[in-house]
């Protein structure tokens, strides 16, 4: 494989790895969603900032991509549980790396950075 050829396979994974995960509260959910099943209400909780349609819509986009799963809960009442599917908690290990990236350079990093100079935080 030729040099550029590697160039746009690796941009073309990436477009599409944050076409879908670079939406925001996307990655928020699915972290969320790491620490097991939950209910509607408890994501929205968890996801603060995030509007009942706004969740609802991400949810349904994390169901069609396969990473997250749509259970509903015999009643009464009935329920709708969400959990990642074993192809969202492949994530897992990408999300970790992330997050300790952001830890040391977003967060760790800012308070060595001269005031001109920090950004402002990003939402993870």
């Amino acid at each position: 494989m030729e040099p550029g050829e590697r160039d746009a396979v690796s941009c073309h994974a990436l477009t599409s790895v944050f076409a879908l995960l670079g939406k925001r509260w996307s990655g928020l959910i699915i972290g969320t969603l790491l620490a097991g099943p939950a209910r509607f209400s408890e994501i929205s909780k968890l996801v603060p900032g995030v509007s009942e349609r706004m969740l609802s819509g991400r949810l349904n986009e994390l169901v069609a991509a396969g990473l997250v799963a749509r259970e509903v809960i015999e009643g009464p009442p009935v329920g709708v549980r969400y959990r990642l599917t074993a192809r969202g908690e492949a994530l897992r290990p990408a999300l970790a790396e992330l997050e300790r990236w952001a830890t040391e350079h977003l967060i760790a990093g800012a308070a060595d950075a001269p005031p001109s100079s920090r950004a402002e935080p990003v939402e993870l």
